[in-house]
C-alpha cells in the first residue's frame, strides 16, 4: 500500500507535563463560576440587564456545559433592569362576586393591610354590635316604634270601634297555616263562633235572623278588615325600615371612622373600603348567628416584597400551568370567599426579577408554552380557562381581575429544541429576542489545561474529594480531549468531567489512596466503559460464533466493511458494518435497499445520491453508464442515517462492477464529495476502537486497520490499548484525503489518474471499470440496435 499509516504519536495527545506545574490541585485556586463560557457570560449580562418588550433569553446549549449552574449564579449578581415588583392582593368585589377585585400596594405593605383588615374583621365580629346599640339610637328607635304604633292606631281604633257597634270582635284562629284573624259574634260577654251559633239556634238559644245579621255585619267588615290589616303592616314595614336606617347609618359612621387609618394609609383601598362599610352595615346583624360571612372581608395577600432585597430569582422545576399563573381553589359551598383561595404562580413570584426554565419541562407540561408566551405577549396574568389539560386552573364561574407582570424569563434548552420553537411558534422569536449560546468545545491551550486543574480542584474542594495529582489531572484533561473530538479543542461540558472527577475518586478510596493519581482515572474511565459495554460485548460474542458475519481477514469482491455507532447513554458503541453490493447488465442504475425498504434517513439518502454522482464523475464513458447495481447494509434491520458510510458503499458497487477483490482488514468510514473528495465524519474514535475490538476478537495479524478522513486525524483521543497496537505494527489508522487514496488501500492497486486523452491507464481499478461498465452496456443493447 503506498499511504502511509498516522503515526502513533498522533493517535492520542498527551497533556504537556509543563502545563501541570503544581503537585496536587490543593496547590491550585479553586475556579468560581462557569469556564470556557465567556462569550454566553457576556451575552447572559446583556440579556438580563436590557429592557423592552420580548427581551426575554434563550440559553442555547448542551446539558453538562454549566448552562444551568451560570444562569443561576449570574441571575443573582446582575440586576435586572425592570422597575421593582409591586405587592398584590385580592379582596372581595361586593358588586361582582366572580371576580376578585385586584389591589396593587407598594412593596412590602400587603402583609400590613391584612394585619389591620384582620383587626377590623374581629371589630365587625365583636365590637359593632354594641357600638351601633347607643342610648341615642335607642331613643330615636323607640319613637319611631310609638310614632308608628300611633299611627297603626288611627288606623285600626275606627275599625274597633264599629267591631263593638256591631256585637262582633276581632280573634286569632289557629290553623294549619298558622293564626289567621278572624270576626266572630259576641255571646254572652265570650267570643263564639257561627259554629257554635248554629247549636244555640238549633236548641232554641238563639233567633236565626240575629245569627244572620251578625253574619252580614262580619262579611262586610272583613273587607274593611283587610284593607286595615294592609295599613298596618304598612305601617309597621316603614317604621321596620326607619329603624333599619338608624341602625346603617349609625353602623356607616362607626366603621367609616374605623377604616379611616386604613384608607389614609393605603389610598389604593378607597373604594374597596366604601363597597365593605356599605356591606357590613346592611349584614351586621346576620354575623352573631353567621360569623362567616365576615370571611369575604379578609385579604389575600397574592405576593408581597421585602423592599430593598435583591430582585426575586425564581427557578421554577415543575413548570405546569398552574404553578407558572397559579391556581383558584374550588369554592365549597355559596358562603365561601372565592378570593382567598387564589394561589400566587412562579411568574407573579419573578416580577421584577428572573423565572430560569428549562424548555423542555415547560414544552412536555400541557399548556404550559401556550400559557408562558401569552404571558408574556400580553404582559398580564390572566388566571382564565386555556385549551387542552389546564382548564383546573381556576374554580368554575370565577375569573379574579388579571396582574400586569413584567418578568424576565430565561429559557434553557438544546439547540433542537431552539429550533423546534423557531419553527413552531411563530411568537417565539419576538418574545426571546436574546441568545446566548453555549459552546461544548474551548480551545486546547494551557490557559484551557490550568483552567482544568482549578474546575478539578473546585470539585474536590467543594464535595470533600481526595485531592488530584498532576498526573491525575492530565488524563482528564485527555479524556476532556476526546470528548471534544476536535482538533486543538477541549471539552467544554463539565458536568462530564465532574462525573469523571467524582469516579476517579471513587477508585482512589476503594484502594484506601490519599490522593488521586492517573492510574485512578484510567480506572475510572475503563470501569465506565465496562458497565455501558453490553451491546459491544454482546456483538463481539455473536462475531465470535458466527451470528455476525464480518470478515477481518481476507478478501472478497463487492464486499466493504463500514463503519457505525450507535449510543447508549454516556457512551457511543462503535460496529463494523459489512457493505456489500451487487453489479449485473440492466437499465435500473444503482439502487440502494436501504432506501427502497424505507429504512434509509434523509441523510444518508443524499450521501448514496452522492455515490451515484462521484460514479458519473470519475467512469466517463462515451455512453451512459447502463447496469444494475444494488448496495446494502448486511444484517442491519433498523433505521440508519447520516453519511459517513458513503465511501465504504462507492468501494464496494467499485469492487463489484470491478470484480477486483477488497481487503477485509480494512474498514472505512468518510463522507464523500462528488468530486471524490473524502470528508471528516463524526464518532472516529469510537469507530475505529469498534472496529479494532473485533479484529482482536478474531485475531490481529498486523494487516488490519481503519481508513478515516485526514480532516479526521486531529480528533484522535484513542484508547492506549489500541495505540500500542499500532506502534507494535499490528493495527494501523489511515488518513486520507481523496477516493483513490481509499480504492488503493482496500484493493491494493492503482486507483488511476484521469490522462490527457481522458482515459485511465491501463492495470489500474478505474480503467478496468471502465472497461467493465463498457461491456455492460453492450451486454444490454437490444438486437440490431445500438441503444439498450
Amino acid at each position: 500500500m503506498s499511504q502511509t499509516p498516522v503515526p502513533a504519536e498522533q493517535l492520542r495527545w498527551r497533556c504537556p507535563a509543563t502545563c501541570l506545574d503544581f503537585t496536587t490541585t490543593d496547590d491550585l485556586l479553586p475556579a468560581e463560576g462557569v469556564v470556557g463560557q465567556d462569550d454566553a457570560v457576556e451575552a447572559l449580562r446583556f440579556g438580563l440587564r436590557i429592557e423592552g418588550h420580548g427581551q426575554n433569553v434563550f440559553v442555547r446549549g448542551p446539558a453538562g456545559s454549566g448552562r444551568l449552574s451560570l444562569v443561576r449564579d449570574l441571575v443573582r449578581t446582575v440586576e435586572p433592569s425592570a422597575p421593582e415588583g409591586r405587592d398584590h392582593c385580592y379582596v372581595h368585589h361586593f358588586s361582582r362576586p366572580d371576580q376578585p377585585l385586584l389591589l396593587t400596594l407598594a412593596p412590602g405593605s400587603a402583609p400590613a393591610l391584612r394585619v389591620r383588615v384582620e383587626e377590623l374583621v374581629r371589630f365587625v365580629l365583636e365590637d359593632l354590635s354594641d357600638l351601633v346599640s347607643t342610648d341615642s339610637l335607642r331613643l330615636r328607635t323607640h319613637d319611631l316604634q310609638m310614632s308608628a304604633q300611633r299611627e297603626a292606631d288611627e288606623v285600626a281604633d275606627p275599625f274597633q270601634k264599629q267591631l263593638r257597634d256591631a256585637g262582633l270582635i276581632l280573634v286569632g284562629v289557629e290553623s294549619e297555616d298558622g293564626t289567621t284573624p278572624a270576626i266572630v259574634p259576641v255571646v254572652n260577654g265570650e267570643p263564639t263562633g257561627f259554629d257554635e251559633l248554629e247549636e244555640q239556634i238549633a236548641e232554641g238559644r238563639l233567633e236565626q235572623e240575629r245569627v244572620d245579621r251578625w253574619r252580614a255585619d262580619a262579611d262586610k267588615l272583613q273587607v274593611q278588615l283587610d284593607r286595615v290589616s294592609a295599613t298596618v303592616v304598612r305601617v309597621r314595614k316603614r317604621a321596620q325600615r326607619a329603624v333599619r336606617r338608624l341602625q346603617e347609618q349609625e353602623a356607616r359612621r362607626v366603621l367609616r371612622d374605623v377604616v379611616a387609618d386604613i384608607r389614609r394609609t393605603w389610598p389604593a383601598t378607597g373604594p374597596w373600603l366604601d363597597e365593605l362599610v356599605e356591606d357590613a352595615a346592611r349584614q351586621y346583624p346576620a354575623f352573631e348567628e353567621h360569623p362567616e360571612l365576615v370571611e369575604r372581608y379578609r385579604v389575600n395577600v397574592h405576593v408581597t416584597r421585602n423592599p430593598g432585597a435583591p430582585r426575586p430569582v425564581v427557578v421554577e422545576n415543575i413548570p405546569t400551568v398552574q404553578n407558572l399563573l397559579g391556581s383558584i381553589d374550588p369554592p365549597t359551598d355559596e358562603l365561601t370567599a372565592s378570593h382567598l383561595g387564589i394561589h400566587c404562580g412562579s411568574l407573579l413570584r419573578a416580577d421584577g426579577g428572573t423565572l430560569v426554565l428549562l424548555a423542555r419541562d415547560v414544552l412536555t407540561e400541557p399548556g404550559a408554552w401556550r400559557a408562558l408566551t401569552r404571558t408574556l405577549r400580553t404582559g398580564q396574568i390572566e388566571l382564565s380557562p386555556h385549551d387542552g389539560a389546564d382548564t383546573t386552573v381556576r374554580a368554575p364561574g370565577v375569573k379574579p381581575d388579571p396582574i400586569p407582570v413584567r418578568t424576565k424569563v430565561v429559557l434553557i434548552g438544546e439547540e433542537d429544541v431552539w429550533f423546534a420553537l423557531e419553527e413552531a411558534d411563530p411568537d417565539f422569536d419576538e418574545l426571546f429576542k436574546v441568545l446566548v449560546d453555549f459552546d461544548d468545545t474551548m480551545t486546547r491551550d494551557a490557559a484551557a489545561v490550568a483552567m482544568y486543574g482549578r474546575v478539578v480542584s473546585r470539585i474536590a474542594r467543594d464535595e470533600g474529594l481526595p485531592a488530584f495529582t498532576s498526573s491525575a489531572v492530565g488524563a482528564v484533561v485527555e479524556f476532556g480531549a476526546r470528548e471534544a473530538a476536535e482538533p486543538g479543542k477541549l471539552s467544554a461540558r463539565f458536568g462530564r468531567i465532574a462525573d469523571v472527577v467524582r469516579e476517579a475518586a471513587f477508585a482512589t478510596r476503594a484502594r484506601g489512596g490519599t490522593w488521586v493519581d492517573r492510574d485512578d482515572v484510567d480506572r475510572a474511565l475503563a470501569a465506565a466503559r465496562r458497565r455501558a459495554d453490553l451491546p459491544g460485548r454482546r456483538f463481539r460474542e455473536r462475531l465470535a460464533n458466527g451470528r455476525v458475519l464480518v470478515r477481518t481477514h481476507d478478501w472478497m469482491v463487492g464486499e466493504v466493511n463500514g463503519l457505525a455507532v450507535v449510543s447508549t447513554g454516556l457512551l457511543d458503541h462503535g460496529f463494523p458494518t459489512r457493505i456489500t453490493a451487487t453489479v449485473g447488465p440492466g437499465r435500473e442504475g444503482t439502487i440502494h435497499v436501504e432506501h427502497e425498504a424505507m429504512l434509509s434517513g434523509q441523510i444518508h439518502t443524499k450521501g448514496f445520491l452522492i455515490v451515484r454522482g462521484l460514479m458519473r464523475h470519475l467512469l466517463r464513458t462515451q455512453h451512459a453508464l447502463t447496469f444494475d447495481a444494488s448496495v446494502t447494509h448486511e444484517q442491519s434491520y433498523g433505521g440508519i442515517d447520516g453519511d459517513s458510510a458513503s465511501a465504504a458503499e462507492f468501494c464496494s458497487v467499485l469492487s463489484a462492477l470491478t470484480n477486483l477483490p477488497v481487503k477485509q482488514g480494512v474498514a472505512v468510514t468518510g463522507a464523500i464529495d462528488q468530486h471524490g473528495h473524502v470528508l471528516p465524519v463524526g464518532a472516529v474514535n469510537e469507530k475505529i476502537e469498534g472496529f479494532f475490538d473485533a479484529c482482536a476478537t478474531a485475531g490481529l495479524d498486523g494487516q488490519q486497520g481503519v481508513v478515516i478522513p485526514r480532516q479526521n486525524v486531529g480528533d484522535l483521543q484513542l484508547r492506549r490499548d489500541v495505540v500500542a497496537a499500532c506502534r507494535a505494527g499490528r493495527f494501523a489508522v489511515w488518513g486520507v484525503d481523496t477516493i483513490h487514496q481509499v480504492v488503493e488501500l482496500l484493493m491494493d492497486r492503482p486507483a488511476g489518474a484521469q490522462q490527457a486523452d481522458g482515459t485511465y491507464p491501463d492495470g489500474t481499478v478505474l480503467r478496468q471499470a471502465v472497461d467493465r461498465a463498457e461491456h455492460l452496456w453492450q451486454a444490454s443493447l437490444r438486437p440490431g440496435s445500438s441503444e439498450p
